[in-house]
């Protein structure tokens, strides 16, 4: 301490300890009038280390400028180990006490240090991470994500490092020893220095786990809504055994079918089928085996049409098919081909319950616009021929037949 340093900066902490240094083991010198022989008052420290600058600085000549009494000396910050410009001038005093009361985690990330370590971190964040500072100081951000966490969130995030720009994410991070889940929302902001460079990252993490739940419980009761409100719809719309249309929804579309139909000259075909002997099925294998029978006839009604045909169950063991987009000179040749084609695949037998039944089908065939431009008008011409086609045939009754033996 007695020859001149090229030293003329000293922490608080650094100073402290050259003072008890000074002083050896043997106690206080009486020349001195220090309070304290090692102390970490901020007042006492900070005038050690005015003394002790005054005492180790460069001799020019002039005498070192006294402190006033009673007032608190500004020493240049110091950069320690961990690289966080650690200063002790009465705004920087002031920012660190208003970073360690904020309620928002706080942290700054070294970019020039190998894994861009975390070298400042406040209270709240060490809250946040559940996790002591000696646990967190000098690791990666990393050591809170989960195997959870969003990879299109982290990648964004890296992206956004990678070019030095600011970013906001809401990530799925673990909190303690007993890594419980909850919701970041991070913002990023760069550092630069002189030269533009960035040299920090400075986050900011708040705890939005409670906004996140509430935000994923409305669309989970959107999501029930819409899928009962969709529910009701179909039972509104659709035969419950079948799934066909009802009446009211292909009324509804034959009427929209017909508009677009005068609109671009076309012509429609309305076929009206009603099954023959479905009765004798309910009779014999009661009403199970009916309603097994109904499915059957509705799928084969499907597969025998054009995906923009309209097929709509009306009741009972009636039917009804609508046949858009066609052209008026053979529209009426075009829908009776149809209705064989479908009368004669719903005569094909149907396997049910152990046996094989046969039923047939009467179809009765109206054309838009030569039957009329109206549902009601179109569908009482089909209605009326198709008992006109029921009565020209024999009656027909479903027949039973055993089941064949299944090969060996």
């Amino acid at each position: 301490m007695r020859g001149e340093w090229d030293v003329a900066v000293l922490s608080p902490h650094f100073s402290a300890a050259l003072l008890a240094r000074d002083l050896g083991d043997d106690g206080p010198d009486p020349e001195r009038t220090f309070e304290y022989a090692l102390t970490y008052d901020r007042t006492t420290v900070s005038r050690a280390a005015s003394s002790l600058l005054s005492r180790v600085a460069p001799r020019t000549g002039s005498a070192p400028t006294a402190t006033p009494a009673g007032a608190l000396p500004t020493v240049p910050a110091a950069r320690p180990a961990t690289g966080l410009a650690v200063g002790t001038s009465n705004a920087e005093v002031l920012l660190r006490r208003a970073l360690e009361a904020t309620p928002s985690g706080v942290t700054v990330v070294d970019m020039r240090l190998p894994d861009q370590p975390i070298v400042y971190a406040n209270q709240a964040f060490r809250d946040l991470a559940g996790l002591p500072s000696e646990d967190i100081l000098g690791r990666n951000c990393r050591l809170l994500q989960s195997t959870e966490t969003d990879p299109g969130a982290v990648a964004r995030i890296r992206a956004a490092v990678a070019a030095g720009q600011a970013c906001r994410e809401t990530v799925l991070n673990l909190r303690g020893p007993e890594r419980t889940p909850w919701w970041n929302e991070l913002h990023l902001a760069p550092v630069h220095d002189a030269d533009g460079a960035v040299v920090q990252y400075i986050g900011v993490q708040v705890d939005v786990t409670a906004r996140v739940e509430a935000e994923r419980a409305l669309v989970r009761e959107r999501d029930r809504t819409s899928a009962a409100l969709a529910r009701i719809q179909e039972l509104a719309y659709t035969d419950p055994l079948t799934g066909l249309l009802n009446r009211r929804r292909l009324e509804e579309q034959v009427e929209a079918a017909v508009w677009e139909t005068r609109a671009r000259g076309d012509a429609l075909g309305l076929l009206f089928v009603d099954l023959d002997g479905f009765k004798a099925v309910n009779d014999r294998f009661g009403h199970a085996a009916g309603d097994e029978l109904l499915q059957v006839v509705a799928r084969r009604l499907r597969d025998r049409v054009r995906r923009r045909d309209l097929v709509a169950r009306l009741g009972g063991d009636e039917f009804l098919v609508a046949l858009p987009d066609l052209s008026p000179e053979t529209a009426a040749d075009e829908a009776a081909r149809v209705a064989d084609e479908l009368a004669a695949s719903l005569g094909r037998p149907v396997a049910l319950r152990g046996t094989e039944v046969t039923v047939g089908a009467s179809v009765g065939v109206s054309v838009c616009p030569a039957d009329g431009v109206v549902f009601a008008d179109l569908l009482h011409a089909a209605d009326l021929r198709m008992y006109e086609r029921k009565q020209r045939q024999a009656p027909r009754r479903a027949v039973p037949v055993p089941a064949s033996p299944a090969p060996g």
